[in-house]
Protein backbone atom coordinates (compact mmCIF):
# COMPACT_ATOMS: atom_id res chain seq x y z
CA UNK A 1 0.00 0.00 0.00
CA UNK A 2 2.83 2.58 0.62
CA UNK A 3 4.32 2.01 -2.49
CA UNK A 4 0.80 2.97 -4.20
CA UNK A 5 1.65 6.29 -2.36
CA UNK A 6 5.00 6.46 -2.97
CA UNK A 7 4.92 7.52 -6.79
CA UNK A 8 7.42 8.89 -8.72
CA UNK A 9 5.83 12.28 -10.12
CA UNK A 10 8.93 14.10 -11.74
CA UNK A 11 10.17 17.20 -12.45
CA UNK A 12 8.15 19.91 -13.15
CA UNK A 13 9.84 21.45 -16.36
CA UNK A 14 7.08 23.85 -17.82
CA UNK A 15 4.10 23.23 -19.69
CA UNK A 16 5.32 21.64 -23.31
CA UNK A 17 7.78 23.78 -24.92
CA UNK A 18 7.51 26.53 -22.05
CA UNK A 19 9.73 24.57 -20.27
CA UNK A 20 13.03 25.16 -22.57
CA UNK A 21 12.59 28.55 -22.70
CA UNK A 22 16.21 30.19 -21.26
CA UNK A 23 18.00 26.45 -20.74
CA UNK A 24 21.36 28.06 -22.14
CA UNK A 25 21.59 31.48 -20.28
CA UNK A 26 22.58 31.83 -16.12
CA UNK A 27 20.69 30.09 -13.72
CA UNK A 28 19.16 33.28 -12.45
CA UNK A 29 18.58 34.60 -15.73
CA UNK A 30 17.25 31.42 -17.00
CA UNK A 31 15.03 31.15 -13.55
CA UNK A 32 13.53 34.20 -14.34
CA UNK A 33 12.73 33.76 -17.79
CA UNK A 34 11.01 30.43 -17.51
CA UNK A 35 9.02 31.82 -14.78
CA UNK A 36 7.66 35.08 -16.88
CA UNK A 37 7.26 32.78 -19.51
CA UNK A 38 5.11 30.11 -17.99
CA UNK A 39 2.96 32.69 -16.61
CA UNK A 40 2.48 34.33 -19.40
CA UNK A 41 1.14 30.78 -20.76
CA UNK A 42 -0.49 29.97 -17.71
CA UNK A 43 -2.50 33.14 -17.44
CA UNK A 44 -3.29 32.75 -21.08
CA UNK A 45 -4.58 29.15 -20.73
CA UNK A 46 -6.63 30.09 -17.59
CA UNK A 47 -8.69 33.52 -19.13
CA UNK A 48 -9.63 30.73 -22.56
CA UNK A 49 -10.56 28.49 -19.70
CA UNK A 50 -12.70 30.91 -17.76
CA UNK A 51 -14.33 32.39 -21.49
CA UNK A 52 -15.47 29.10 -22.40
CA UNK A 53 -16.61 28.31 -19.06
CA UNK A 54 -18.62 31.73 -19.13
CA UNK A 55 -20.09 30.91 -22.85
CA UNK A 56 -21.45 27.66 -21.17
CA UNK A 57 -22.83 29.36 -18.33
CA UNK A 58 -24.75 31.94 -20.61
CA UNK A 59 -25.66 29.84 -22.84
CA UNK A 60 -27.41 27.81 -20.10
CA UNK A 61 -28.22 30.85 -18.41
CA UNK A 62 -30.40 31.99 -21.58
CA UNK A 63 -32.06 28.53 -21.96
CA UNK A 64 -32.82 28.12 -18.70
CA UNK A 65 -34.32 31.54 -18.71
CA UNK A 66 -38.14 30.21 -19.72
CA UNK A 67 -39.43 33.43 -21.26
CA UNK A 68 -38.04 35.71 -18.31
CA UNK A 69 -36.64 38.69 -19.74
CA UNK A 70 -34.39 39.91 -16.74
CA UNK A 71 -32.57 36.21 -16.58
CA UNK A 72 -32.25 36.88 -20.56
CA UNK A 73 -30.88 39.94 -20.01
CA UNK A 74 -28.86 38.18 -17.50
CA UNK A 75 -27.51 36.44 -19.66
CA UNK A 76 -27.02 38.54 -22.77
CA UNK A 77 -24.69 40.18 -20.37
CA UNK A 78 -22.83 37.64 -19.18
CA UNK A 79 -21.95 36.27 -23.00
CA UNK A 80 -21.04 39.73 -23.65
CA UNK A 81 -18.96 40.15 -20.96
CA UNK A 82 -17.51 37.24 -21.87
CA UNK A 83 -16.33 38.02 -25.64
CA UNK A 84 -14.78 41.69 -23.94
CA UNK A 85 -12.94 39.60 -21.36
CA UNK A 86 -11.35 37.48 -24.32
CA UNK A 87 -11.00 40.52 -26.38
CA UNK A 88 -9.25 42.27 -23.55
CA UNK A 89 -6.57 39.29 -23.11
CA UNK A 90 -5.94 39.05 -27.24
CA UNK A 91 -5.85 42.81 -27.15
CA UNK A 92 -3.22 43.21 -24.50
CA UNK A 93 -1.27 40.21 -26.20
CA UNK A 94 -0.87 42.06 -29.15
CA UNK A 95 -0.04 44.96 -27.39
CA UNK A 96 2.87 43.81 -25.67
CA UNK A 97 4.54 42.30 -29.07
CA UNK A 98 3.91 45.57 -30.46
CA UNK A 99 5.38 47.69 -27.95
CA UNK A 100 8.24 45.09 -27.99
CA UNK A 101 8.41 45.58 -31.69
CA UNK A 102 8.87 49.39 -31.03
CA UNK A 103 11.29 48.85 -28.54
CA UNK A 104 13.83 46.63 -30.49
CA UNK A 105 13.03 43.35 -28.37
CA UNK A 106 10.85 40.44 -27.93
CA UNK A 107 9.04 41.00 -24.46
CA UNK A 108 6.82 37.70 -24.61
CA UNK A 109 9.93 35.93 -25.07
CA UNK A 110 12.34 36.82 -22.78
CA UNK A 111 15.20 34.43 -23.41
CA UNK A 112 16.11 36.24 -26.77
CA UNK A 113 16.17 39.70 -24.80
CA UNK A 114 18.61 38.34 -22.13
CA UNK A 115 20.36 36.79 -24.36
CA UNK A 116 21.62 39.51 -26.48
CA UNK A 117 22.19 41.83 -23.53
CA UNK A 118 24.71 39.35 -22.49
CA UNK A 119 26.33 38.75 -25.44
CA UNK A 120 26.53 42.35 -25.98
CA UNK A 121 30.00 43.70 -25.67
Amino acid sequence: MSNLLAANLGTLEGLGPLGQIGADLPTALSSFSRIISVTIGILTISAGTWFIIQMFMGAFQWLSSGGDKQGAENARKRLTNAVIGLFIVVASYALISLVGLVFGFDILSPAKVFNTVISTP
